[in-house]
């Protein structure tokens, strides 16, 4: 009779042992799961807003490319002095302009940036092609955009 007790108590410590494995792999799965989810959910809201960030870059340069009629427009500056008024921190030279983003989009110096907006500018004639370019930290490519405007006569 004592055998009987022991032999149903060790099945039962083996169905334990059993159920404790089973629902430590699903817990280590849905924990892989909520995981790899957040991470996508960060790489979605980083790629909006350096969507975002190249969208207001490009309607600045269309903005610098529209005709200047009035008083007013006469003294709009051209790239990068533009970007310079918009974003006080970033970095310019005759041909290329770097702004600096941290992890909540707002722009910021270099040593504190996470994204960095790369504007290059390439003018043939009538025609100025810019290369907008959102990188991280790891100079890995976020979201990228040629722009091409075109306005004759241009000075």
């Amino acid at each position: 009779m004592n055998r009987s007790s022991n032999s149903h108590s060790s099945m039962f410590l083996m169905e334990m042992m059993i159920a404790i494995l089973f629902f430590s792999l699903a817990s280590a799965v849905c924990l892989r799961m909520f995981t790899k989810s957040h991470q996508m959910s960060e790489d979605t809201r980083n790629l909006n807003m350096a969507v975002n960030q190249i969208q207001n870059a490009a309607e600045l340069l269309k903005h610098s490319y529209t005709p200047k009629t009035t008083t007013a427009d006469t003294d709009r500056p051209d790239f990068p002095e533009l970007f310079l008024a918009t974003y006080p921190d970033a970095a310019a030279d005759t041909q290329e302009l770097s702004i600096y983003f941290d992890e909540n989009w707002n722009h910021c110096p270099a040593d504190q940036g996470i994204f960095c907006m790369k504007i290059s500018q390439n003018e043939a004639d009538e025609i100025s092609a810019y290369e907008i370019l959102v990188l991280d930290a790891a100079d890995t490519e976020v979201s990228s955009l040629d722009l091409k405007l075109h306005q004759p006569n241009r000075p």
